[in-house]
């Protein structure tokens, strides 16, 4: 617990937009809420924005990527396996969560659509659902054969602009965590393949499948234009990214086929994703998901307590205060190119966080 009362642990988003992300608020976004006040001197316009949070308690909006193409059923049974692990270190962190599912296939109109748990009708599950780890571990484990065109950052982009104030709650930290064997789109624009031996039919398929990626605007960049949607949507919000991929050319190899009519890929555009929010990057090919999973949750614990800055303070000054008091400066740092406060102080429980600032209009 002494490890999550480290608000905002400086680990959260070592890049939350990330030096590669091409991504700059140097002005609020449009849908402001009640914690930012308009406020002009003459005729110069300023916004007052106001971030708060409390120590221990907090919350966390976690949504599940499953991969449910047909190559994925014996990774969904190790997930499913290690899911109780999971819980216990959310709940031994005290956290509030929520859990959604989502699927890779984004190939029809309900790309992005979070799944009901069994035959509850529920869309997440919480803390205080009955039976939450039969309902996800009925969920994750599925029969159907879908589209190998599988999408785990573009259907995350869909899921974050379809289920706005409704799965996702306004303040809460998101974190996705994705499971896969395969790339965006099987093969993305950052994925290597020169891994593969040249002249083979895996290496071309691989060069063709990325250079699809690469002429297609709407999927190009896809991690920067996720990012950017999410930011837009949730500006008051903090993410982090977390993958269950293929993470070598080891476990590619293991993935793969022998006569090469499957190939397994290096998830080059999810472990990007995790390397830009400061996410865990796991390996599908472990035996077993426990600890990788709980290494999630620890994580996802260090990071539910940070705040956002939603647009460039004026000569970047701001102020923070623990309970009203103003804080020791030592305590606590602002990265602008993240765009994220960490305290470095340890703060007891029920401790608040605010941090105060101002913009230019």
């Amino acid at each position: 617990m002494e490890r999550q009362l480290k608000a905002g642990i400086a680990i959260l988003m070592i890049s939350y937009f990330g030096a590669c992300a091409p991504v700059s608020f140097d002005t609020m976004p449009e849908n402001k809420s009640d914690n930012v006040v308009t406020r002009c001197v003459g005729s110069t316009c300023f916004y007052d924005v106001t971030e708060e949070k409390t120590v221990g308690q907090g919350i966390v909006d976690i949504l599940i990527v499953n991969d449910n193409s047909g190559s994925m059923l014996h990774e969904q049974q190790k997930m499913a396996s290690a899911f109780a692990g999971f819980l216990g270190q959310l709940e031994s962190l005290d956290l509030d969560y929520r859990i959604a599912m989502t699927t890779t296939d984004t190939t029809g109109s309900n790309g992005g659509a979070l799944l009901s748990f069994g035959s509850s009708g529920l869309k997440f599950l919480t803390r205080n659902t009955p039976n939450n780890v039969g309902l996800f571990n009925e969920t994750v484990q599925r029969s159907e054969t879908a589209s190998g065109d599988e999408r785990g950052i573009y259907a995350a982009k869909l899921s974050v602009e379809k289920y706005r104030n409704q799965f996702m709650r306004p303040t809460a930290h998101l974190a996705v965590i994705v499971l896969s064997d395969e790339d965006e789109g099987s093969v993305s624009e950052y994925n290597a393949c020169a891994n593969f031996p040249s002249s083979t039919a895996a290496y071309n398929n691989c060069g063709w499948m990325k250079e699809r990626e690469l002429a297609n605007s709407n999927f190009r960049g896809m991690p920067d234009k996720f990012l950017t949607s999410f930011r837009s949507v949730y500006p008051n919000k903090t993410m982090s990214f977390h993958s269950i991929v293929v993470s070598d050319l080891s476990c590619r190899n293991a993935q793969s086929s022998s006569d090469g009519s499957f190939l397994g890929q290096i998830g080059s555009a999810y472990i990007k994703m995790s390397q830009m929010t400061g996410g865990i990057v796991g390996n599908i090919c472990e035996s077993n998901y426990t600890s990788q999973l709980q290494n999630i949750g620890y994580t996802i614990g260090d990071q539910v307590t940070s705040l956002p800055f939603r647009c460039r303070p004026v000569d970047d000054k701001f102020e923070v205060l623990y309970s009203g008091v103003t804080a020791n400066p030592g305590t606590y740092s602002a990265d602008f190119a993240t765009m994220v406060l960490s305290v470095n102080a340890n703060l007891s429980p029920t401790t608040k966080v605010t941090l105060k600032y101002s913009c230019s209009k």
